[in-house]
């Protein structure tokens, strides 16, 4: 659960109390009991102290680590006693309250709930005239914004947190405001993200803010990665991180840390060494007593063997800390490993287990209440489906339309920022396939001066020269869910290939046997819908039967120019499928020639 924002500044006489709140926040994600401990005295010492603000903020901390601890239910009973409780109090216990609900909202995922409490508790903050709870408030909403994607407003939010956080002379606010401005760049892809960024962390190191200088850290080399030689820099920084979030005792942040360093050292080529520190650091927190932390490395340290290719090494951990959430019965935490679970088992193609790995997750997180786990789990179904060529069935499937639409929008106009977000946003929600992607830039396609431009912002964006993004696309659109299918020329002799195509067209499926009708009419696909001519539609076929019909008959574009044209075969970067396809067809015309 994050607390970006929420606890910028205490004041008051009871220092102690204050030490230990904020030590809390140190371990919060690594040691959730300890940390609720102390929120709790430091709760009862503000309360018996009078003050007020003090204790409501410690109040918030509570609710902060019952949910880090995975008890996920006992924080949202603890934030609902609160609101009930403030109803007996003044309003401006009340407005604590909904700020604290917005704070687990925004844990939850449920933006529009957060917007509900927040919206409710910043009214009667500015009434008051509550300045610095206001920018709380402003905070959580920032984040929210971030949460759903839409930068700009999380941007004028940040900016209006720091104007206010300036003029009440709060250094942690002010550093605070600036990194949440840099965050909300990077969703927008406007302005400028590193100046923002090196600001927050300037301050940080002047505050000792050890825990957010770890997260500045760790964002500012997730960027230098991507700058021309910058993998060393981009790998001392994440180094530094690392150092810090093992002196405050916090697994998850190093090894969130520890990502980003094998991440610039395989930018470096050092894919060997990179392992080598994931694989030490995970031997080093074997062990009955180190059990809990084990499990707060597991997902970043899995990451990072993925990052290295160690497939096999990322499956036996990722299932060893799965069945130490088990045992110890963390449900959110298993949650989290079971979604890890299906993206490790599906880069290795195991694409059963991992849907039965992402729908367990996202049950859990659906019993928990968790929207925003739920979401991702939903996220990896859909890359799952989308990889099994089965996109019609992924959850995100009709936003993923909507984004491939934008998409195609953003290639006719050459709109840069348009493509690079649409593009970033289908390879995070997939649910569309190459045949989608052609439908929609076809036309766009035909323009000359439009397929340059597409083959260009694609060699940019993949990382790949132009002459190579120009042989990935050949003159068919760019599939973004994987680099496109190239072809090379052999020379099939005669009409082999169609043939073979045409004797297995029912048992490979409906979309092959339209290919003679259309060939014998020389004429263009047509739309069911009788709309003008397009290139990938709904074929009419009379002798249809009713299973075909079911299937609409839709044909693709490529599959009837690889087999009319006859001077290719799909290269060796098809699928294996594919391939013993066609050795299959090729036995079957042998038979056929020889009787």
């Amino acid at each position: 659960m994050s607390m970006l924002g929420s606890i910028t500044q205490l004041a008051g006489a009871n220092v102690e109390a204050q030490r230990w709140l904020w030590r809390a926040l140190d371990i919060l994600e690594s040691d959730a009991e300890e940390a609720l401990e102390l929120a709790r005295k430091a709760t009862t010492a503000f309360d018996s102290a009078g003050e007020s603000d003090n204790a409501a903020d410690a109040s918030r901390l509570v609710v902060s680590a019952t949910f880090s601890s995975g008890d996920i239910e006992g924080a949202i009973g603890l934030a609902s006693e609160q609101l009930e409780a403030s109803q007996q109090g003044d309003a401006l216990m009340q407005a604590y309250a909904h700020l604290m609900w917005a704070e687990l909202m925004l844990a939850l995922g449920k933006s529009s709930e957060l917007k509900e409490h927040a919206s409710t508790a910043s009214q009667t903050f500015e009434e008051l005239g509550k300045s610095s709870c206001l920018a709380k408030c402003e905070a959580a909403l920032t984040q929210a914004c971030i949460q759903e994607g839409d930068g700009l407003e999380g941007e004028r939010l940040a900016q209006q947190a720091l104007a206010r956080w300036k003029d009440l002379g709060d250094k942690r606010g002010v550093a605070v405001a600036w990194h949440l401005l840099s965050a909300a760049r990077s969703v927008s892809g406007q302005g400028s993200l590193m100046e923002p960024l090196l600001k927050s962390l300037d301050l940080y190191r002047e505050l000792r803010w050890r825990r957010l200088e770890a997260t500045a850290l760790y964002n500012l080399s997730e960027r230098q990665r991507y700058e021309p030689n910058g993998g060393l820099t981009a790998q001392r920084t994440a180094e530094e991180a690392v150092t810090i979030w093992r002196s405050l005792g916090n697994y998850k942040g190093e090894a969130t840390a520890l990502t980003a360093v094998v991440k610039a050292m395989v930018v470096r080529g050092l894919h060997a060494d990179g392992l080598q520190l994931i694989q030490d650091r995970v031997e080093e927190l074997r062990g009955p007593e180190k059990k809990s932390a084990l499990v707060h490395l597991g997902s970043g340290g899995v990451a990072a063997l993925q990052e290295c290719n160690a497939n096999e090494e990322a499956l036996a951990l990722a299932t060893e800390v799965l069945a130490i959430t088990q045992e110890i019965g963390n449900r959110h935490e298993e949650a989290w490993m079971l979604k890890k679970l299906s993206e490790v088992r599906s880069g290795m193609k195991q694409y059963s287990e991992a849907l039965v790995c992402a729908q367990e997750a996202q049950t859990i997180f659906q019993e928990l209440g968790d929207q925003s786990g739920e979401e991702e789990a939903m996220k990896s179904l859909s890359q799952i489906y989308t990889a099994k060529r089965e996109a019609h069935k992924a959850p995100y499937r009709q936003r993923a339309l909507e984004i491939l639409g934008e998409f195609a929008t953003s290639v006719t106009k050459m709109d840069a920022q348009g493509f690079e977000k649409a593009l970033t946003q289908l390879r995070l929600y997939q649910g569309v396939d190459g045949q989608d992607v052609a439908a929609s830039l076809w036309g766009a396609l035909e323009d000359p001066e439009v397929y340059k431009w597409y083959i260009q912002a694609s060699a940019q964006y993949f990382q790949v020269s132009v002459d190579e993004a120009e042989s990935m696309v050949g003159r068919a659109p760019l599939n973004p869910m994987q680099h496109a299918i190239s072809f090379d020329a052999r020379g099939f002799p005669g009409g082999g290939l169609y043939i073979a195509f045409r004797l297995g067209a029912m048992g490979y499926g409906p979309s092959f046997r339209p290919i003679q009708q259309v060939y014998r009419q020389g004429r263009p696909y047509e739309a069911e819908q009788g709309e003008p001519p397009v290139a990938l539609g709904v074929l009419r076929d009379e002798t249809a039967e009713e299973w075909e019909r079911v299937a609409l008959m839709q044909a693709h574009a490529g599959i009837l120019d690889g087999s009319l044209q006859l001077t290719a075969m799909y290269s060796s970067t098809f699928t294996q499928q594919f391939d013993d396809f066609v050795a299959y067809q090729r036995q079957q015309l042998k038979e056929v020639q020889a009787s």
